[in-house]
């Protein structure tokens, strides 16, 4: 299956992503909530983030048995004249035609990563809405999957 996106992600959502690094990502184990933060990397083309993270952590558990999850990234300059994030939905795809590319996107981002254990993941961007509050003016964007 290849993951290309036929509408492109805006490039202001894409310019905050990529110019933050920790994402929270909550997923779901019989209607209870669970979420960690992780450092991710960006597949513009494909509407995707990598993520890193061990097999044998709950969260990796959990998305083996429910692979959806939500998210937000949130600026690292909150202030109460500036508050910018960005909240998303998707799914958790472990191996995929992307793969190469994901890791070789993540371990630039983080080269220190490589001698971290685990393995990447991709998460399959399906929406994303974009906030952008500055002294008091607020601006959204939304972007979905096509």
């Amino acid at each position: 299956m290849i993951y290309k996106c036929s509408t492109a992600i805006n490039t202001e959502i894409l310019d905050f992503i990529n110019t933050n690094n920790v994402a929270t990502v909550c997923c779901s184990e019989n209607h209870i909530p669970h979420c960690f933060n992780c450092f991710y990397s960006v597949l513009e083309e494909e509407g995707c983030i990598a993520f890193k993270s061990s097999d044998t952590t709950k969260h990796i558990r959990i998305l083996s048995e429910n692979n959806r999850v939500a998210g937000t990234i949130l600026s690292s300059e909150i202030s109460l004249t500036k508050n910018q994030g960005v909240q998303f939905q998707g799914v958790v795809v472990e191996k995929n035609n992307i793969a190469l590319k994901a890791t070789k996107s993540y371990y630039l981002r983080y080269p220190f990563a490589v001698t971290v254990p685990g393995k990447l993941w991709i998460i399959e961007l399906h929406t994303i809405k974009y906030s952008n509050t500055v002294n008091g003016l607020k601006s959204k964007q939304e972007w979905k999957r096509a």
